[in-house]
């Protein structure tokens, strides 16, 4: 199984001039209120001491108030903005990138127009100030980097504009709001050893089998007692003497990961934190053993105690996937009344893999509770003492080996190798008078700006 292509999309389009009008509100409002309340002193005024300069002054005013508002109402009615999104998905270190389109379909120009934009993707905005001309539009890209997983919101937006006298303010709302998912990232893994149970699966093993199943390992030399049927004719005739099939043992197929979310034993922050690691290292067993076909279940122990049941296929990734972009370490139970809690319920013969940054003794025994139920099971071991906190992950690493349980220690550090690239910044074609273009890549623009500002 490899992962999908990254495909690129337009979600996140804002409706085109046809729906526009429908979803976008759009409001005229004077600004200035003591603008009126001076027309009206002067025409009580000019009709009680009627006198040139009040007339001039009245003039004057009406006939700005009357273009104001005629420029409000242009541009209430013909601006509109077009937001379009690269790609439809991302993994924590890409970068999300955005092209914005404002289109000015009124007679005068916008002078200016505040793009505000009130997506909660964190480190990222679409908010600007442009111009644009009366029949014309401009467009701008906006780039970011997805520093976090998570569900986020991009929208909704709102456009800010005036007359040029700044005497009608333009509001355009723009409530349309886009659902953007950033996975965990999937990553290489040391050499953790998964546990095999005792049901029928169709993931390999190194294992030779004497019982005849469906998958052939190797052929061997016949021996004595060796059944006709087990007999490769083919390479019999190559070899010019017997040889008989090696039949592969299947374990099997259905692995349930058990992902501890208490929040009382996660340490470290953000990206160094246990509830990174443990949230990386599942999406990364997921999909390990998803590509050795494998069915998959996930068991979360946050707030919302997430169950999936075990499926195969690569369709099974994206539930898991979006299950560990929203979990959070805001779990109450701890991770021996989790164990206790679903033990029943797995299925006899299954295997579980515990990932848990706690390190007492008390949730050994649900594991001894997994394996009365059938269930072979090992764990992965965050170590609390390499997160600054205390206790060593060795010791609870050799006392599970003493009851047979096979385990992995994984320290704050460690590095995750991505599967997939992260995608990058474009680079910039900078065109100089004399026609030539320069490509700029993406690591001497910041230099550039960090040298020279933004």
């Amino acid at each position: 199984m490899t992962l999908p292509a990254r495909t690129e999309t337009h979600a996140g389009d804002l409706p085109g001039p046809d729906r526009e009008a429908i979803t976008a509100r759009r409001t005229v409002r004077l600004s200035r209120p003591l603008i009126p309340v001076l027309v009206g002193v002067l025409v009580i005024l000019q009709v009680f001491s009627p006198a040139r300069p009040i007339l001039y002054v009245l003039c004057v005013l009406l006939g700005s108030l009357g273009i104001g508002y005629y420029w409000a109402r242009q541009l209430r009615d013909g601006l509109c903005l077009k937001r379009e999104r690269r790609y439809g998905w991302a993994q924590v270190g890409d970068v999300i990138e955005e092209r914005f389109t404002l289109i000015n379909d009124a007679l005068v120009p916008s002078l200016w127009a505040e793009i505000r934009d009130h997506s909660t993707l964190p480190g990222y905005t679409g908010s600007r100030v442009a111009s644009v001309d009366g029949h014309s539009a401009t467009r701008w890209n906006t780039e970011g980097f997805c520093r976090r997983r998570g569900v986020f919101t991009l929208g909704p937006l709102s456009i800010h504009t005036a007359d040029p006298l700044g005497q009608f303010s333009v509001t355009i709302r723009y409530p349309y709001q886009d659902t953007y998912t950033v996975y965990p990232t999937i990553s290489t893994l040391p050499a953790i050893e998964l546990p095999s149970g005792d049901s029928g699966g169709t993931s390999r093993t190194h294992r030779r089998a004497w019982e005849l199943t469906a998958e052939v390992a190797s052929v061997r030399p016949y021996l004595p007692g060796d059944a006709l049927s087990r007999i490769h004719w083919r390479s019999t005739a190559r070899h010019e003497a017997l040889q008989v099939k090696n039949f592969d043992l299947r374990p099997s197929g259905d692995l349930w990961l058990i992902l501890d979310l208490e929040a009382a034993a996660q340490l470290g922050e953000a990206q160094q934190s246990t509830e990174e690691y443990a949230v990386v290292l599942a999406a990364s067993l997921a999909y390990r053993a998803l590509r050795e076909n494998r069915a998959v279940g996930l068991v979360s122990s946050d707030a919302q105690k997430t169950m999936l049941r075990p499926t195969k296929g690569r369709a099974q990734l994206w539930p898991i996937l979006r299950t560990l972009a929203r979990v959070s370490a805001d779990g109450a139970l701890p991770l021996d009344l989790v164990l206790e809690e679903v033990a029943p319920t797995l299925g006899r013969g299954v295997t579980a893999v515990v990932i848990t940054p706690a390190l007492e003794a008390a949730w050994l025994g649900g594991l001894l509770l997994l394996k009365r139920y059938g269930i072979s099971s090992s764990a992965v071991l965050l170590d609390r003492e390499s997160f600054g906190g205390q206790g060593s992950a060795r010791t609870t690493a050799a006392l599970l080996a003493e009851y047979g349980v096979a385990s992995h220690i994984i320290t704050q550090g460690h590095r995750f190798d991505p599967l997939l690239p992260h995608r990058q910044q474009r680079p910039i074609l900078k065109v100089l008078a004399t026609g030539r273009v320069l490509v700029i890549p993406p690591t001497e623009r910041r230099r550039h700006r960090t040298v020279g500002g933004p």
